[in-house]
């Protein structure tokens, strides 16, 4: 059985609710690294950038990490990225669906060692099974699910979050 959980409309109020949150908590910054974790990450990194870009003066740069499951690795898509660049800014972490923490741990293990100035966490879906002790500074629902139910986020003509 799925249930729709999230629309496309509510997706957005949650993308611009949570571009609004960052731009309050970090109103006296001048820029901010977007870390969108891939696949869906990237999406939503991207959506709350542009919102975060509209309705500030913050600058926004974007960057998206792949984390392969069977390896534990974190890769970025961007191969021209320079880490070092992260020494002392503020990097946000975006996730679609925090499920166990571990994709988020592995970004924040691979960010920390460029020493950023602040590291956040950003979801769309906070669910309340998780394995590691990461709680995100920013989400857009939180769910209490059973461990045996899946959310799904679907991105692009139709996007939804369901429950499976």
């Amino acid at each position: 059985m799925k249930n729709i959980i999230l629309d496309s409309g509510d997706i957005k109020n949650k993308i611009n609710r949570i571009s609004f949150e960052i731009i309050e908590k970090n109103f006296d910054k001048d820029e901010i690294i977007m870390v969108g974790l891939l696949p869906n990450g990237k999406y939503l990194s991207k959506e709350i950038s542009e919102c975060v870009k509209q309705n500030s003066e913050i600058s926004m740069s974007t960057i998206h990490f792949n984390f392969d499951k069977k390896k534990r690795k974190i890769s970025c898509e961007e191969s021209d990225f320079d880490f070092n660049d992260l020494k002392n800014k503020i990097v946000i972490v975006v996730d679609d669906v925090m499920n166990s923490g571990s994709s988020i741990m592995y970004a924040i293990n691979t960010i920390l060692n460029f020493s950023p100035e602040k590291i956040q966490v950003g979801v769309l879906v906070e669910r309340n099974y998780k394995n590691f002790p990461i709680i995100p500074d920013y989400k857009g629902l939180e769910l209490s699910t059973s461990p045996e139910e899946h959310v799904k986020v679907e991105l692009g003509n139709s996007p939804k979050v369901l429950i499976i």
